[in-house]
């Protein structure tokens, strides 16, 4: 088994010299080449010694990790993302599947989560789709900017659409339905919950098991029960009497 080059960005010394001492006494095959504090010196790093695998901290001073990648026009390596912190960025990270360590974490999960990359290492030399990062830092721009696009993979790639031509999203199983302003619809191999998880914080809200409404493609609301919600596409959807409440406080302030 050939070793797998590897650097670890982390802002904390501690942080490093931990990572590294599981990963030369637990996890052979792993070939730690260097480290680095910041963005910028683990841009010349990862140059410099091309890697396979970085280990990279989210949270840092002066940049987060996410902007390392954005240095790169494509990027050549893999990443398993460390964090102390359960916020927003972990939305566009568990939605495109990419695998993250939660600190404090063990010596299993560490092990876990190099198999996990070891595994789909495996299976991507049959497969030759986008790169799941490259659709990350996609969506990791949905979260962050004005002019919002959401990557959507399909069977035949990925499809690029703005999220405010997204009237609703319906759950089908483990599939999700997407309808558009212009009457398109879209069948995306991911579950409802995934997608409300990375758009609950850019107006939309699921007023359903079964539906996440764009409260920005949202015309009325229709009293009863629970109510409904009329949409701009025409649709009247269905919301949940548990859930009333709490949609109407974010449709009145969103």
């Amino acid at each position: 088994m050939s070793e797998i080059k590897t650097i670890i960005v982390d802002d904390e010394q501690n942080c490093i010299d931990a990572l590294q001492a599981m990963l030369e006494k637990k996890c052979p095959g792993i070939q730690v080449v260097a480290t680095a504090n910041s963005v910028e010196q683990a841009k010349l790093l990862v140059d410099q010694f091309q890697p396979a695998l970085v280990f990279l901290d989210v949270e840092m001073p002066h940049h987060n990790g996410f902007e390392l990648l954005k240095l790169f026009d494509k990027v050549s390596f893999d990443v398993i993302f460390t964090t102390a912190y359960e916020q927003y960025a972990l939305k566009a990270i568990k939605f495109n599947a990419l695998d993250y360590l939660l600190k404090p974490f063990s010596v299993a999960d560490l092990q876990a989560a190099i198999q996990k990359y070891r595994d789909k290492k495996a299976a991507a030399k049959s497969n030759d789709g986008m790169a799941p990062l490259e659709v990350f830092l996609q969506n990791m721009k949905t979260l962050q900017q004005s002019n919002k696009k959401i990557a959507l993979p399909t069977l035949n790639g990925l499809v690029f659409m703005p999220v405010q031509n997204i009237v609703r999203c319906e759950s089908t199983g483990n599939y999700t339905k997407i309808f558009f302003t212009d009457k398109k619809q879209l069948l995306v191999s991911k579950p409802l919950k995934e997608f409300e998880e990375l758009l609950s914080d850019i107006d939309f809200f699921r007023v359903h098991n079964s539906h996440l409404i764009n409260l920005q493609q949202m015309d009325s609301y229709i009293q009863g029960e629970g109510g409904f919600a009329l949409m701009t596409d025409g649709t009247q959807v269905e919301v949940s009497r548990r859930r009333k409440a709490e949609f109407l406080k974010k449709a009145m302030h969103f």
